[in-house]
């Protein structure tokens, strides 16, 4: 049975989890890494109330042995928006939010793809491991997934999220729903077309007749992307899809979906586009982080600023 202080915590964390899906409109996996984190603070705490007091307590749960930075950096930060949280309520009386520190990462370059190297990765992405149907059906919903995560600029979780109704075939463009739910409307090229198309044409039907190998997971008839008995798509066999593809075509690093993010945006601004179409393209709230990208462009921006500018 839960103590006095443990009861408390555990209240504020359910209304602050609350205030974040209502006010903040956050997505559920957003608001479930949120409670986990919140939870694990919690249970860390055992019976003791000094969470209330002092800051040592959460610094010593953020700077745990064995964590990583950037563990630390999200607990920091999941710890900073519960206690502002608790400020403004009341529940405390004092500004411990302002004594947790965001320790500092290191700034590292994101893993960018050639354009040679992207068409290698789709291409096994779409290549069947066997000549079953089933085998097919997953390499065309793979090629699709691939296309969609290159031509869009989508995070890996956008674009499982995807419906029937999200694609806009005629129009070539998809409804992506970023961080905070915001919507916004990114167009696609042909061959993401074409890769949605063929999967909608035959196998998506593949997918929805075989037998389901996950227990609990109910069909989802809306879903662009599925999986066995026609649940949707998992963030979590994307990822997989994308690292074996990887191997196949034989790129020689760790690649991931967010890896396509970092080449689309970076290959459009190589291209000569305007960073704040990229911006929203990617759905940044603040332009600093598309900036990013200009630092992996190296001569060509170089180039481009001795061409353009008078005194250069």
């Amino acid at each position: 049975m839960p103590t006095a202080s443990r009861g408390e915590i555990d209240r504020l964390i359910d209304s602050c989890i609350l205030y974040l899906g209502v006010e903040r409109n956050l997505a559920p996996r957003t608001l479930a890494a949120y409670r986990g984190d919140y939870q694990s603070f919690a249970e860390s705490l055992g019976a003791s109330g000094a969470w209330k007091t002092s800051a040592k307590a959460a610094q010593e749960w953020i700077a745990q042995p064995g964590n990583a930075l950037s563990t630390m950096r999200r607990r920091a930060a999941a710890l900073r928006v519960l206690y502002r949280f608790a400020e403004g309520e009341g529940i405390i009386a004092r500004s411990i939010s302002d004594e947790i520190d965001l320790p500092r990462s290191r700034r590292t370059l994101p893993t960018v793809l050639g354009v040679e190297e992207v068409e290698r990765l789709l291409t096994a992405l779409g290549t069947p491991t066997d000549e079953s149907d089933f085998s097919r059906a997953n390499a065309a919903r793979n090629r699709a997934l691939g296309e969609l995560l290159y031509g869009s600029g989508g995070r890996v979780s956008e674009i499982v999220d995807l419906d029937l109704d999200s694609v806009d075939l005629d129009d070539g463009s998809v409804r992506l729903f970023g961080k905070g739910r915001r919507e916004r409307i990114v167009p696609i090229g042909e061959p993401a077309l074409d890769a949605i198309q063929g999967y909608l044409g035959h196998w998506r039907e593949i997918h929805q007749g075989a037998p389901s190998r996950a227990s609990g997971s109910a069909p989802e008839p809306k879903a662009l992307l599925l999986a066995r008995g026609g649940v949707r798509l998992r963030r979590e066999s994307a990822w997989s899809a994308i690292r074996g593809a990887a191997v196949t075509a034989s790129l020689g690093r760790e690649i991931h979906p967010h890896t396509l993010r970092h080449s689309f945006a970076t290959h459009l601004l190589d291209g000569g586009a305007d960073l704040r179409v990229v911006q929203e393209l990617l759905g940044h709230a603040d332009i600093a982080t598309t900036q990013l990208y200009t630092h992996l462009l190296g001569s060509h921006v170089r180039d481009s600023y001795r061409k353009a500018h008078p005194r250069a």
